[in-house]
């Protein structure tokens, strides 16, 4: 997506004051006109990724590793959506040419090899920029402290 359509996003989500996930994944399949599907899948639990996101021809599928903390849960669920958002599955040639030489690797296997779930890359930096602002605008929204804010002052 263009800057202005990403920018789009953000001001939705300040004037309809998303203060959880939830709210910002329906907006995110909304703004890109394609369901965005949330998963817990337990096999990510034993890999060095905490989750990615598979877009496929009628959805975008977000695949996460299994916590028992909303904040980790959100956070990671953001860094996916800004993949998504900035639309980095359309610059990703050197996966398909992956998949054409060794077609019968999964999808995932080909897009961790390549360091998707690592911060090395400039799709992984924006990726953790847009998580970031994604949690600051969800917790101005929060009718409540945060649970650090309440212990930490």
């Amino acid at each position: 997506m263009t800057d202005a359509s990403v920018e789009s996003f953000w001001a939705r989500g300040v004037a309809e004051g998303w203060s959880d996930i939830d709210e910002a994944v329906a907006a995110a399949a909304d703004h890109v006109g394609k369901p965005v599907v949330v998963r817990e899948e337990a096999f990510l639990s034993t890999e060095p990724v905490c989750g990615f996101v598979a877009t496929l021809e009628h959805q975008h599928l977000v695949m996460i590793s299994p916590t028992t903390s909303e904040t980790f849960r959100s956070f990671v669920i953001g860094h996916e959506l800004g993949h998504v958002l900035h639309r980095h599955h359309e610059h990703a040639a050197q996966s398909a040419y992956v998949r054409d030489v060794i077609p019968d690797v999964p999808e995932y296997k080909v897009e961790r090899a390549l360091a998707r779930g690592l911060f090395s890359n400039d799709y992984e930096h924006e990726a953790e920029l847009f998580a970031d602002r994604l949690a600051a605008l969800i917790r101005s929204n929060r009718g409540r402290p945060s649970a650090f804010r309440g212990v930490f002052g």
